[in-house]
């Protein structure tokens, strides 16, 4: 991640907390320690924010007010600069899977977000909950987008509703497109118990339920459960999964694809 980029989400993040300490930007950023530390310094410098013992403060509260322009928060943003390279070869094989006139659902998420650039020549009805992707595809595309009732979450660029939505309980799609924090034998997982719910709302909406994620999320755990294997439909990785990974993935009748990156990223099942 350039420097720009990690000043960016640290003025994010004292934006939406006021008080950042050194382990919650190890946390969200993904740089090192010294890294965030000299960043600090920096941004210190140049009167962006106060330093404190362990971590940075707002310089001034109307400071945060005035430089609040991002519709989508730290969290989304951080994740956004993280494999890149993947999620992009990813999101492309996910928009190769859908023709124009059908009605599709994708859900909030930094790899899903992907798509956007490659929908933008199709005609498709979407219904998403990211208020990112909603915008992308608004300014950039002639898609139809649709977003579910619900409130916004800002750090996670999402709409969520736990009570009931017309909106979504009337769509009906042929293919639904998601991302998560985590895949094992245990199933498709979230951090966020509101996020689960969500996905497995959407998800009876759809004839399909197509999974996008990186390598480096497939075997690793989180706190809910969104889906057991045997509910994914496709599962769209990249070329670094593992054997093992594979087998479990078959072993529930999940068809696998895996995206090639490159200048022109395609995609291949797995045999």
């Amino acid at each position: 991640m350039l420097e720009t980029q990690r000043h960016n989400l640290i003025c994010d993040l004292l934006e939406e907390h006021g008080t950042v300490s050194i382990k919650l930007l190890v946390d969200e950023i993904g740089a090192s320690e010294a890294t965030l530390r000299r960043d600090l310094i920096k941004l210190a410098e140049k009167g962006a924010l106060r330093q404190v013992r362990g971590g940075a403060t707002l310089a001034l509260e109307e400071e945060s007010i005035r430089r609040r322009r991002h519709l989508a928060g730290s969290a989304f943003l951080a994740n956004l600069e993280r494999e890149i390279d993947a999620k992009r070869a990813i999101a492309a094989c996910a928009a190769g899977l859908c023709a124009d006139g059908e009605a599709i659902i994708i859900n909030g998420g930094s790899t899903t977000f992907h798509m956007g650039a490659f929908l933008r020549r199709h005609t498709l009805s979407i219904l998403t909950n990211s208020l990112a992707l909603g915008v992308e595809l608004i300014e950039n595309s002639n898609n139809r987008v649709i977003f579910p009732a619900g409130e916004a979450h800002r750090k996670l660029s999402f709409i969520l509703n736990p009570l009931e939505d017309t909106v979504t309980d009337a769509f009906r799609a042929s293919k639904y497109f998601l991302s998560a924090c985590a895949v094992s034998a245990r199933g498709v997982m979230e951090a966020d118990p509101l996020v689960a719910r969500a996905e497995q709302r959407l998800a009876t909406q759809a004839d399909e339920t197509v999974l996008l994620i990186d390598a480096t999320k497939i075997g690793r755990n989180s706190s809910y459960a969104a889906f057991d294997l045997s509910q994914i439909d496709k599962v769209i990785t990249d070329d670094r999964i593992k054997e093992s990974d594979l087998k479990t993935f078959k072993g529930h009748g999940v068809d696998v694809l895996i995206a090639r990156s490159g200048a022109q990223p395609s995609a291949e099942r797995s045999a």
